[in-house]
């Protein structure tokens, strides 16, 4: 029997309106199981609250109703375990600007705890592993968008997470870049087993690299299923006009 990674139940999260401005109910009862060793995509437009989800799942936010458990974990009870075990990278990297690649490495490997000499061989493995050894050097500010988006994916692979969380990885990055990046997740979940749970605008990206896909809308899914049974439940209508 496949064990879960995550288990999701009637979660809600309520963004509090000021002066004038009206509350933003931004999820609506979720409900989402997610197996060990899976990846699992979520699509939706802007303010679907994808980024919302992904934080509560991280434990960065708390949900204002329902339960959940990550790695068999108390979503609300144990965020301090749950954020040992999981990590996260958004395409809107935003990491210490002066800090090179190594310095970056190396102070994240120090906030999860890792000793001297495992950050050192952990900072070498995934450098080489995104292609980044020839940038250690460099500081963030001066990287270009697409090795600020490699460096923020080795960064959310210091602590060797069981869940991975991924806001957007490829969002304005070339179609090489963003190919280059795929690939690494897709050994990286082969090899290791990581559960991967990414957001997405493209169809794409979210075909090639999920076993499973979640429409998600204002603040509800509103399916759930893998990408060959969503595109054959899809009727397509073709219209030809011959004059």
């Amino acid at each position: 029997m496949l064990q879960a990674a995550i288990r999701l139940q009637g979660i809600h999260k309520i963004y509090k309106g000021r002066g004038t401005s009206p509350s933003v109910h931004a999820l609506r009862g979720i409900d989402l199981e997610v197996n060990l060793g899976a990846v699992f995509c979520i699509l939706g437009p802007n303010g679907a609250g994808k980024t919302t989800l992904i934080s509560i799942l991280a434990g960065l936010l708390f949900p204002d109703e329902g339960s959940g458990l990550i790695c068999n974990l108390d979503l609300g009870k144990d965020r301090r375990k749950i954020r040992s075990l999981v990590n996260f990278a958004s395409g809107h990297s935003n990491l210490p600007d002066n800090f090179t690649v190594d310095e970056t490495l190396n102070y994240f490997g120090m906030l999860y705890g890792l000793e001297k000499n495992g950050r050192q061989k952990k900072s070498d493995r995934l450098t080489e592993f995104f292609e980044l050894t020839p940038y250690r050097k460099i500081p963030f500010n001066q990287l270009s968008t697409g090795l600020k988006q490699r460096l923020a994916l080795a960064k959310s692979l210091i602590n060797d997470p069981q869940i991975l969380f991924l806001d957007e990885p490829t969002v304005g990055l070339d179609p090489r870049v963003s190919m280059m990046i795929r690939e690494r997740l897709r050994k990286l979940n082969r090899e290791q087993q990581t559960t991967i749970i990414l957001t997405t605008h493209q169809m794409d990206e979210a075909e090639q690299m999920s076993d499973r896909i979640g429409f998600l809308k204002d603040g509800r899914f509103m399916r759930i299923a893998s990408a060959e049974d969503l595109k054959r439940s899809i009727h397509f209508q073709e219209q030809i006009t011959i004059r």
